[in-house]
């Protein structure tokens, strides 16, 4: 006679299936990772390095930044200065003690009008010169550049640069390409350097 108790505990012996995962299974998942993709997207703060309390988002931080001068005219003069200008006066417009006298805060720079800072670009300048009270000598003549930058606009580009360029603590008027044009041609036939006494007796600011 078999024993009972041994069938019973055959019956309960767990076995192996081939059934197949159910297909909602699968639907509940991708769901499921879909939501919580869109949740971290919403609120991890995208992991911008440059973002900090209390700022949410890059663009508020881009809002506040300084917006310094945004006409493009500006920026054009700023390439011009790099190119010409800063090996002498240096990119932040200082210049070189006992060389080369500083564009930023100069008197020559900022005066009312650009007619005598546009002259001595065109001719360049001989001998001393006085700059905000301070006498200079450079040993070395300012050179002309009429002849290198011809294009107006590009002049003017560059002396409203130098006057109007806030980090220099400067913030004189733009300049015109029609201003550059009137003196272009008033100092045509001029074949030398200008001098701090000629300047000062032949123009205005």
């Amino acid at each position: 006679m078999a024993d009972s108790s041994n069938q019973g505990s055959k019956e309960m012996e767990p076995t192996s299936s081939r059934a197949a995962v159910p297909v909602g299974f699968f639907v509940a998942l991708i769901v499921l990772v879909y939501w919580s993709t869109l949740y971290l997207d919403s609120n991890a703060g995208g992991f911008n390095a440059k973002v900090y309390e209390p700022f949410a988002s890059f663009d508020m931080v881009k809002a506040i930044q300084p917006k310094g001068n945004l006409d493009p005219r500006f920026e054009k003069g700023r390439v011009a200065y790099a190119t010409y200008c800063s090996p002498c006066h240096q990119n932040n417009g200082g210049g070189s003690p006992g060389q080369f006298p500083p564009l930023a805060g100069s008197d020559w720079v900022t005066a009312e009008g650009p007619n005598r800072i546009i002259r001595l670009i065109m001719n360049g300048l001989a001998g001393p010169i006085v700059v905000n009270g301070v006498d200079w000598n450079p040993p070395a003549q300012m050179p002309p550049w009429k002849d290198v930058i011809t294009d107006d606009e590009e002049l003017a580009c560059l002396v409203t640069y130098i006057r109007g360029e806030s980090e220099w603590g400067n913030s004189a008027s733009s300049v015109t390409a029609e201003q550059v044009e009137a003196i272009r041609a008033e100092t045509a036939s001029r074949p030398t350097p200008w001098t701090q006494g000629e300047i000062f007796e032949t123009s205005e600011q």
